[in-house]
């Protein structure tokens, strides 16, 4: 699709003027934190990202997304997609949103506190949102009701048939045996109403018509980061009852009421989706928005770069081929455009399976004797030195991508505005360690010699009778050549840092599905996966990884220690051991709820034990480069939620922005976002 771009007068809100790092904290003042024992949020006002360039904005932008997998759902309650919720962020406002930090700040909620022991939480909302059609035109005013109705909704096993209710159920009173009552009762429960919902005592109410009060089932000093999730969003009940259940849950863009930023003009499946402007937002005078933004669909990642040249898209993450053609021509106007991104919002670990089975169902006690060994563990941690594979990531700057922690950074700060990794770095002893593009952090103080921890696991696996080389197997799809790329590459690495008499990696293949042909039977030595939060603590986490809980994901899905615990062999006591210290260590962390700053220290000290014992090998972060006319560190930055996608309070220029730009941008974020 062309479009005019001749033309990009736009009158914009005035952002704050930042120069270089100065002004980057200063906005980082104002951005603020929700710490202590009051949560009190200072403005309704929207917090502006850095602007140093005088740049003119774009009053039109054109954005992408990859792959082939259209939204399915625009029912925000309903989906947990991301392909869905990427879209409809867009369209549906939340109690709360995020800034450029990933800062938590007022939506509908205009401001929220808590209790002392950050049980019982407290959100007034304000009193100018309305519900508006496709077109634009005002439905209905919102009040708490409609948070009543939308998380009744969620809570309602005959209404919503979603697997989105773990967020609620989790933290608030009753509301895990008000969702059993729902699927018991079956059918019937469709009936049901939010009053029924309080009648049975889920930790929710509303004293009026602008004020919330939840009421957690234990005290949870990160609530109003879960109330910031979609689990916690509005619906009308005006809506509900004028399309029925079935109706709702099916609601396109075309039936559904909006409260958000923007309203649908135009959805081509597989195409094109464009929005414009909300004229009844809440937040006109306080976000900036375009007057049209469309999102485009790329299926063949051969046509986006010749896209970007037509401005038929203002901004492209740019791929390993297009990269070393623009980056081998100096010549090329696009050489000094090469801007390079923040990571993605996901951790990316390699997580070990203690309970591998060979093809035939039985246990492959030559690698589960092997995992079960700490020097053998560490090996990996300390010795595994992974530039190369890393470039095929960020060709340019591959140890932009090293991960030496499990939490995500960004996920939360303390009261002094220290992000949390910061505190797992002092106890890991990398608080010194600066990227300097040349040597691994965790690599530093041994040169990534393992030779004594190589020496040690040998012979002590040696002597319980394991063989050498290790064979680890690893999986990949069969049917992607850069799947099978990037294996060779890591398969050098293993070679490369632990000798072919050691660790030998094994690449196997499967069809379709990890889950049903390598995870279920348990199959792979190990996967590398990624986690990102669902709301802005460590212990979403940490507590994936811990024993005697059945949330935690990753312990019983993925490194199956939880069926080890059940009947450990003798050479897994060791183990056991140290899964069973981390897990009092991450449970008394999540313990503490007055004291934030105690908090995180504690976490730190449990995410320092997990990573000393590698008890899961943190891997990489996904940092790729792009060509783009957006400055991507004034968009919003929460590492848990589908508010990244929301398009407010973009800075934008029609020039493109340039190499320079985007390294001041990052430079000044980074001493911001320490405090």
């Amino acid at each position: 699709m062309n479009n005019n771009y001749e033309s990009h007068a736009i009158s914009r809100r005035s952002f704050l003027k930042a120069s270089g790092v100065v002004g980057a904290a200063g906005i980082l003042a104002a951005c603020g934190g929700n710490s202590g024992s009051s949560s009190t949020a200072a403005s309704s006002g929207a917090t502006s990202a850095p602007n140093t360039t005088g740049a003119t904005p774009l009053k039109e932008f054109i954005s992408f997304e990859s792959g082939n997998r259209e939204l399915e759902s625009w029912n925000m309650l309903y989906s947990q997609r991301a392909e869905d919720a990427n879209v409809v962020t867009n369209l549906w406002d939340g109690l709360l949103s995020f800034d450029c930090y990933g800062k938590a700040v007022p939506s509908v909620a205009k401001e929220w506190s808590h209790n002392e022991d950050s049980s019982v939480w407290t959100f007034n909302l304000r009193d100018d949102v309305d519900w508006v059609d496709v077109n634009g035109e005002v439905k209905a005013h919102l009040t708490s009701k409609d948070f009543l109705v939308g998380l009744e909704w969620v809570l309602n096993a005959a209404k919503n048939q979603a697997n989105n209710t773990s967020m609620p159920n989790e933290t608030l009173a009753g509301a895990a045996d008000y969702y059993q009552k729902t699927s018991d009762m079956g059918d019937a429960a469709a009936d049901l109403t939010y009053q029924d919902m309080l009648d049975a005592g889920v930790g929710v109410e509303a004293p009026d018509d602008y004020t919330l009060v939840f009421t957690c089932k234990d005290p949870c000093p990160y609530f109003d980061t879960v109330a910031a999730y979609t689990s916690f969003y509005p619906a009308s009940e005006d809506l509900i009852n004028e399309l029925g259940v079935e109706g709702f849950r099916a609601c396109d863009y075309t039936n559904m009421w909006y409260n958000g930023p923007y309203v649908v003009e135009e959805f081509i499946s597989q195409n094109t989706k464009s929005y414009i402007p909300n004229p009844n937002y809440f937040g006109a005078n306080d976000v900036s928005r375009f007057d049209r933004f469309t999102v485009t669909m790329i299926s063949d990642g051969t046509v986006t770069f010749q896209l970007y040249q037509n401005r038929e898209l203002d901004e492209m993450d740019v791929g390993e081929s297009t990269l070393t053609t623009i980056q081998a021509d100096p010549n090329s106007e696009y050489n000094q455009q090469l801007c390079e991104k923040r990571p993605k919002k996901f951790s990316y670990q390699m997580h070990f399976n203690y309970q591998k089975n060979n093809e035939d169902g039985t246990p492959d006690d030559n690698w589960n004797k092997a995992i079960a060994n700490t020097a053998f563990r560490q090996c990996f941690y300390k010795g595994l030195e992974m530039t190369n594979w890393y470039a095929r990531t960020n060709k340019i700057n591959p140890l932009k991508c090293e991960n030496d922690y499990y939490t995500m950074p960004g996920v939360c700060y303390n009261t002094k505005g220290e992000e949390y990794t910061t505190l797992v770095a002092k106890e890991m002893g990398f608080d010194g360690q600066a990227y300097d593009g040349k040597t691994m952090k965790r690599l530093r103080s041994n040169n990534g010699d393992i030779s004594d921890l190589k020496k040690q696991a040998m012979e002590e696996l040696s002597a319980i009778g394991v063989t050498f080389p290790v064979k680890a197997t690893y999986f990949i799809i069969a049917s992607s050549t850069s799947a099978l790329d990037n294996a060779t590459i890591l398969k050098q690495c293993f070679s490369d840092s632990f000798g072919d008499d050691f660790i030998k990696l094994d690449v196997q293949t499967f069809v379709s599905s990890l889950t049903q042909e390598v995870r279920t039977p348990q199959l792979q030595s190990f996967v590398i996966n990624g986690w990102s939060a669902d709301f802005g603590d460590p212990v979403n986490f940490l507590g994936q990884e811990i024993l005697h809980d059945d949330n935690a994901y990753y312990a019983h899905y993925y490194s199956n220690i939880a069926r080890v615990a059940e009947a450990p062999a003798d050479y897994q006591k060791d183990l056991m051991d140290a899964f069973e210290q981390y897990t009092d260590l991450v449970n008394a962390a999540s313990a503490i709820v007055n004291d934030t700053d105690a908090r995180y220290e504690a976490f730190a000290k449990a995410e320092a034990y997990m990573l000393e014992n590698v008890l899961v090998s943190p891997t990489y972060y996904d940092v790729a480069w792009s060509l783009t006319h957006a400055n991507e560190y004034s968009k919003i930055n929460a590492m848990y939620g589908s508010c990244n996608y929301k398009a407010v309070n973009w800075e934008t220029s029609e020039e493109a922005y340039t190499t320079v730009q985007y390294e001041q941008f990052a430079k000044a974020f980074e001493q911001a976002s320490q405090g």
